[in-house]
């Protein structure tokens, strides 16, 4: 009889193991349901609003006394030059036939000097003294080859750095000035009688030179300084003005340009006097260009509207490009991990995502850093460092199905 017991006691035990294991799995295998899920993609976003204003520069247009037939320039746009610097050469009629061979040999040694005396070199005399080895053992090995093109160009190379270790040594660029002036001298007389006189066109001011001319430069940055959203409007519908025949170049001689725009008031609080900002500006020829700007001023708001006045010392070739010009200033960055909405859930009161873990759910508590419901994604940092429970890339986050729950065995689709 308890034998009997014992063994009915068995089946009833393994019905029920039976009956538990068909409860939590067989479900899931047949549920028609199936969740949906997207990798957690590791992302830096910016948040930015997007404006559109006006670079001014504070430029000194440079001009000669007839228009140039030809243009020869000496530096190139967004190079800083110094008072005296010749940045062209320009011809007043076409060439004829000159001696050739001889008019090269001044060309180079013009352009060698003028490199030296435009250049504000970085190196020290130490390594003014390293490189000019180094050229010296370069231009042996070449003439060694018999290589006469390279030996040239490497012989050049190494008077460039003699001429630049001595102006280094003794801060004074008169005597190179001087022969500089006897090579155009040379030149023109050369060309007289022949062909155009050439004529060399000298900085007036200090600054940063570019060739470029798109008819904005009589607007200054120092006289906008204080915009409203009315000037800005004005400036953004100015009629830039004809180039010149005779023009040459032009000098920003202060170290600062502007940026003048206007954001909608409901942002302006954002943006107090004194406060940095990165601006990123796409450039059709440089591309884009993050720059670091200071608000100097923030005008008094106006149909909605505030304007600002942004100001930096940062120049190259890129910023010359700019004139009418969209800007997108960055707000903030959020470094984490990009999820859908749909990915958000709640368990507990804490808010997190579910992850697939083998065929389980696994829920990871996260901070929402970033929400952006236009696109339909969020900016999300792990908030516990528990190696099952931290958030990492490429998890496999649940975006879809219903009645999710930790530890959950699922199908994914």
């Amino acid at each position: 009889m308890k034998s009997k017991i014992s063994t009915v006691f068995f089946w009833v035990l393994i019905a029920a193991v039976i009956i538990y294991l068909a409860a939590g799995i067989v479900p899931s295998i047949f549920s028609s349901e199936a969740i949906a899920v997207k990798a957690a993609e590791s992302i830096v976003y910016d948040d930015v609003i997007t404006v559109s204003g006006i670079a001014l520069r504070d430029e000194i247009v440079m001009t000669v006394s007839s228009a140039p037939a030809s243009i020869d320039y000496k530096v190139a746009d967004g190079d800083r030059v110094s008072i005296g610097d010749a940045v062209a050469t320009y011809g007043t009629d076409n060439s004829a036939d000159v001696d050739h061979l001889t008019l090269d040999t001044i060309d180079r040694q013009v352009d060698l000097l003028n490199d030296c005396i435009s250049s504000t070199t970085q190196y020290d005399l130490k390594a003014l003294d390293s490189r000019t080895k180094e050229a010296i053992r370069v231009h042996l090995t070449s003439a060694r080859n018999g290589n006469l093109s390279d030996s040239l160009e490497t012989a050049a190379e190494v008077q460039s750095y003699f001429i630049k270790r001595d102006i280094k040594a003794t801060g004074d660029k008169s005597y190179y000035r001087q022969i500089l002036s006897n090579c155009e001298s040379a030149r023109n007389t050369l060309l007289t009688g022949n062909s155009a006189k050439q004529k060399a066109v000298y900085a007036s001011q200090a600054g940063y030179f570019s060739s470029s001319y798109d008819g904005y430069e009589d607007l200054k940055a120092s006289k906008y300084e204080v915009a409203t959203v009315e000037s800005v409007e004005q400036l953004l519908s100015y009629t830039p003005k004809s180039r010149a025949e005779n023009y040459i170049g032009k000098v920003q001689h202060f170290s600062y340009w502007s940026y003048l725009c206007t954001v909608p008031s409901s942002e302006a609080h954002r943006f107090q006097v004194g406060s940095t900002w990165v601006l990123r500006f796409d450039s059709p020829l440089y591309g884009i260009k993050n720059v670091a700007m200071t608000v100097v001023n923030v005008s008094e708001p106006s149909e909605k509207q505030v304007a600002i006045t942004f100001e930096s010392s940062f120049f190259d070739e890129g910023i010359y490009s700019l004139r009418i010009a969209d800007a997108q200033i960055v707000l903030q960055s959020y470094s984490g991990y990009r999820v859908d909405n749909d990915a958000i859930r709640v368990s507990d009161g804490e808010v997190g995502v579910y992850v697939v873990s083998g065929a389980k759910l696994v829920f990871k508590p996260v901070t929402v850093l970033y929400q952006n419901d236009e696109r339909g994604f969020v900016v999300v940092a792990p908030k516990v460092e528990s190696s099952s429970r931290k958030l990492m890339p490429n998890d496999a986050v649940v975006i879809g199905g219903k009645d999710v729950y930790d530890g959950k065995v699922v199908n994914i689709n």
